[in-house]
């Protein structure tokens, strides 16, 4: 859901998504340790690239920001990292992409 034009986002609707550029982080399971996805231009890719990275870590127990549109992502307990952080990016865009047409 697209905030409306002028009204102020702090972001903190979505887990994982602080302001700062709209940057996401997750925590790793069983970790204090946090993978950083990234900064977005948007609020909602932010969160989105949260709801990838999250859904790597913790499959179908994952708590989405998105429930309605979950990540694709065969095999995505077998991730590195840097493979997360990558998917957290693509599906961030890819999304936004689908919404701007």
């Amino acid at each position: 859901m697209m905030r409306p034009i002028g009204e102020k986002d702090d972001g903190s609707r979505f887990k994982g998504v602080r302001m700062r550029k709209w940057v996401a982080e997750v925590r790793q399971p069983n970790s204090r340790g946090r993978i950083w996805l990234g900064s977005y231009k948007t609020v909602e890719e932010a969160a989105r690239a949260y709801d990838d990275a999250v859904f790597c870590l913790r499959g179908n127990s994952a708590k989405l920001n998105f429930p309605e549109n979950p990540p694709d992502i065969a095999d995505a307990g077998d991730l590195t990292t840097a493979q997360i952080k990558e998917a957290a990016f693509r599906h961030a865009g890819r999304v936004s992409e689908k919404e701007a047409t």
